[in-house]
């Protein structure tokens, strides 16, 4: 763990040294020297769990929680990344998307061998508040026709999506039918809701000329004013 820390303030250190405009005065070699101790930090922390991953020969729950630490921080940063490529156009949205995927799997991996004792909780109340919050957030983006926030959509139902399928396939595995009835709608409304903010990010809706027709004041009453050209 304490490696896997080493590796996380090197990359925070590292951008803020580069993306703070009152470190102009750092020399540009140390901005290097910075630049690639990033680059190395985050190459060992990918190769060490993945790895183990791989090899499936540490489950202990300091290194399931370095796994789930890191790769959920990089899988959420490459998310971003890939979303805001398809937004630009620009071809990194394909081995960012890579990255998203393969940092997803390792998260994946590291949430299937974390061992929480849930029943200190209670499960009612836990499936409640959880069912809850998904209801809320779904309606809000349901209840988007505009398609205003397409970004946060895919961010936040993309994640939801991939967990509620995975939910569904281990209900599945233990034969607990409602619950993999129910994950599976929940993957189906949430995948639904991330490919809908994809599409309103990679084409996004232009105004035309029938768009932009506002109502006036015309000679004190109400008409028509077009604002464009036919």
């Amino acid at each position: 763990m304490k490696r896997i820390a080493l590796v996380l303030a090197l990359l925070v250190a590292s951008q803020r040294a580069d993306a703070c405009p009152d470190a102009a005065w750092i020399p540009d070699e140390v901005g290097y020297g910075l630049g690639l101790a990033m680059l190395g930090g985050y190459g060992y922390g990918t190769l060490y769990f993945a790895g183990h991953d791989l090899a499936n020969d540490r489950d202990d729950q300091e290194y399931v929680g370095g796994d789930i630490a890191f790769n959920g921080l990089f899988t959420a940063i490459w998310a971003t990344g890939t979303v805001a490529s398809i937004e630009d156009h620009s071809a990194w949205a394909l081995p960012f998307a890579g990255l998203t995927v393969a940092h997803g799997a390792m998260l994946v991996h590291g949430l299937e061998h974390a061992n929480v004792d849930w029943s200190r909780y209670h499960g009612s109340a836990v499936t409640w508040t959880a069912g809850s919050a998904y209801a809320l957030q779904a309606l809000v983006f349901l209840a988007d026709d505009d398609h205003e926030h397409p970004i946060v959509e895919t961010a936040i139902n993309a994640p939801l999506a991939a967990g509620a399928a995975f939910l569904a396939y281990r209900a599945h595995e233990t034969n607990d039918g409602g619950h993999a009835l129910l994950y599976t709608a929940a993957a189906g409304i949430s995948g639904a809701l991330a490919v809908r903010g994809i599409v309103a990010i990679a084409h996004p809706h232009h105004a035309t000329p029938l768009d932009s027709l506002t109502p006036t004041l015309v000679d004190g009453g109400v008409g028509l004013a077009t604002a464009g050209s036919f």
